[in-house]
């Protein structure tokens, strides 16, 4: 089936879709994709859209700014960034998170563009707690 437009693919298969289902919400949980050709899919995905799962560029630039301060390292092993696997540095700017965990800017800054929750524990983040994460971080970090 060839599409001539966006208008066609709602009018067309949203009919087909709603012949087997009452609700229109529960249409679109009836679309088999394998039903579709590429063409058919790439169309059903404009017409759908798309959904961000990330932070928008304000709430990263929001979030609270930190100094590393060297702990006491026992054992060799010094705190390090979850996601890159470097270890901090004393006096290294880091990106505190509301759940207490601290990431490079640029690794954070990048998982947060893709999810919204904490790669250590889930949490999801929001602008909300960002002034409680930047005095809980100056706890056992310089501000």
């Amino acid at each position: 089936m060839a599409l001539a437009g966006l208008s066609d693919w709602q009018a067309v298969d949203v009919e087909h879709v709603e012949d087997h289902v009452n609700d229109p919400q529960e249409a679109w949980q009836e679309v088999d994709p394998d039903e579709y050709s590429y063409e058919e899919l790439i169309a059903l995905g404009e017409v759908v859209g798309t959904e961000s799962r990330g932070l928008s560029a304000d709430t990263l630039a929001s979030l609270p700014s930190v100094k590393y301060k060297t702990q006491n390292v026992q054992d060799g092993n010094a705190e390090q960034c979850v996601i890159c696997r470097v270890e901090f540095e004393e006096g290294e700017s880091l990106i505190a998170l509301p759940c207490k965990q601290s990431y490079h800017p640029e690794c954070i800054n990048q998982w947060l563009q893709i999810n919204k929750v904490c790669p250590m524990c889930s949490a999801e983040v929001s602008t909300s707690g960002n002034k409680e994460a930047e005095v809980s971080a100056s706890g056992n970090k310089e501000a």
